[in-house]
């Protein structure tokens, strides 16, 4: 305690008033400075739910409106995407932060599905508040979320089908169309994810690993998206006099600089520079040299040369006459994938450069597009793919990477396991359907708790068709009609209730996960009764 005193005492005022505002900032976004429980916590449950509802509703499905985010260093967000949205929130309150973690574990987990596990969960706590409000205590509110859950999660099962070739690719493309993207574009997406997620199943079946295995490149101009099986880098050669194609070369990746500092050209540091023939002197040794790193390189058998350092002009001259394409001041990054790809080492300045130790591609192309250099790194053997993104505007490459992210996920998933569940709204209508059917069943106070979990899945349906705008009463009016006739009605992008037209399909796997991610999530939340601030 006394420790303490004699540190506060020693602070300065500006010290002491800075500390203070960090304080009160902090505090700001908690928006919490008492301990809260009974009545206000309810209060706090009911508005984060609520607000974190609104927030990410409105931009549900493809017709879902976009969040401009301004955060506090500047950036400016113009997204639908639900992850993005609430990562970039600048507030710190535990309700809110729950919610947070849902969409990072979701993220994680399965890279969709974000929004409706995080809209499902809110939905969950604010019907909750309700019936609390009503003299429901939370215990029982939270044992008819767990009953009405494993009853969804049983009902799915038999909802789930098998998807042919045709309906996986359907499925990818209506997770692109989910971002907002048009037809066409999530026509060509679907295409190049269909590529790519092909080639790596084909070398690393059962093992993708899309962070390590995909590389996604964003560039201004277009719009086009291309994808190759291997690596593409946004580089200049060395030299533009440089040759610019190569079949089956030799690579060699290197993580310093090639050049000569003065140093090593007189050590001693006992000459000058004071005349002529002394300058003639230190150039010629210092192309010696040069000629020496330039021979090693030359020798290896190397065709291309990928260095994380900068390169001397003289050793540039030396390679492009011996036919070699060069690149210098790389990052690390794309120079470990790169040896990864080609399965080599980065070589170090020590080393002996052997046949042996160069890497490997089918080709390497430097090619020009949309007024800049890329060098395109075919290597089909192995589990790497790159895509690449043009568009006109930054939002648009946004909204297409998203778009790409999303397909990738599905993708991947539908490898391992084909089931599919109906798509726009109406896998979430038959289950708040049936879990009504369900509640019809439970006694007490723990059916109310049962129907406030169908009402939170049917309002997936429901705010799809405001998004669309359409009626949402009228909507949901439409699919119970439909429902009882025994047709699969859904949302559709006509903005109609209709089985008719292009089929729509969601991820079984996916839609699992966000039911259950947002239940437990919510249940986590309802069991609190009290938040104290730490002093």
């Amino acid at each position: 305690m006394a420790s303490e005193l004699k540190t506060q005492g020693s602070m300065s005022p500006e010290s002491q008033d800075g500390m203070a505002k960090l304080a009160r900032t902090i505090r700001d976004k908690i928006l919490i400075d008492e301990p809260i429980k009974e009545e206000e916590l309810i209060d706090q449950l009911e508005r984060a739910a609520t607000e974190i509802d609104e927030l990410l509703g409105s931009s549900l499905g493809p017709k879902g409106m976009n969040k401009i985010i301004l955060n506090p260093v500047g950036d400016i967000f113009v997204t639908s995407d639900g992850k993005v949205i609430l990562k970039e929130m600048d507030v710190l309150h535990p309700i809110v932060t729950s919610l947070k973690k849902l969409a990072e574990s979701m993220d994680k987990a399965c890279g969709d599905g974000t929004k409706t596990a995080v809209i499902f969960a809110s939905n969950l706590i604010k019907n909750a508040v309700g019936l609390i409000r009503a003299g429901v205590h939370p215990t029982i509110i939270i044992e008819g979320y767990e009953l009405a859950m494993q009853k969804a999660y049983e009902m799915l099962q038999y909802s789930i089908k098998q998807a042919s070739e045709e309906d996986i690719r359907t499925t990818i493309m209506c997770s692109a169309t989910g971002k907002g993207i048009e037809r066409q574009q999530a026509e060509a997406v679907t295409d190049i994810v269909l590529q790519v997620i092909s080639h790596l199943n084909e070398k690393q079946a059962g093992r993708l690993d899309l962070n390590r295995n995909v590389k996604i490149l964003k560039k201004r101009g277009g719009p086009e998206i291309v994808a190759i099986e291997g690596l593409i880098l946004d580089e200049n050669p060395a030299r533009v006099d440089m040759p610019a194609e190569f079949e089956s070369p030799a690579v060699l990746i290197t993580n310093y600089d090639l050049k000569i500092k003065s140093g090593y050209l007189n050590p001693q540091h006992n000459l000058k520079m004071d005349s002529v023939q002394t300058s003639l002197l230190f150039e010629d040794r210092r192309k010696e040299m040069c000629g020496k790193i330039a021979r090693k390189i030359i020798d290896s058998g190397a065709n291309v040369l990928f260095s994380e350092g900068d390169i001397d002009p003289y050793i540039e001259t030396l390679l492009r006459d011996s036919n070699i394409l060069a690149f210098k001041k790389l990052k690390m990054k794309d120079l470990e994938k790169l040896a990864e790809a080609t399965g080599t080492t980065l070589m170090a300045q020590q080393d002996e450069i052997n046949p042996q130790d160069l890497g490997r591609a089918d080709s390497i192309k430097v090619e020009k597009k949309n007024g800049e250099n890329f060098v395109f790194i075919t290597v089909k053997e192995k589990a790497i793919a790159t895509i690449l993104i043009w568009e006109p505007v930054k939002y648009g490459l946004d909204k297409v990477e998203e778009a790409v992210d999303d397909a990738l996920n599905n993708a991947a998933f539908l490898l391992k396991n084909k089931g599919i569940v109906n798509g726009g709204g109406a896998i979430e209508f038959e289950l708040a359907h049936m879990i009504r059917l369900f509640a019809a069943t439970q006694t007490g106070k723990k059916q109310l708790a049962v129907q406030a979990y169908a009402d939170s899945l049917e309002k997936i349906p429901t705010i799809l068709a405001r998004n669309m705008g359409m009626n949402a009463i009228d909507a949901m009016a439409q699919m119970r009609n439909s429902y009882s006739r025994g047709i699969e009605a859904r949302i559709d992008l006509s903005r109609k209730v209709t089985e008719k037209g292009p089929k729509v399909y969601d991820s079984a796997t996916v839609k699992k996960l966000a039911i259950i991610a947002g239940t437990e999530t919510a249940r986590n939340v309802l069991r609190i009764d009290e938040i104290v601030p730490k002093r």
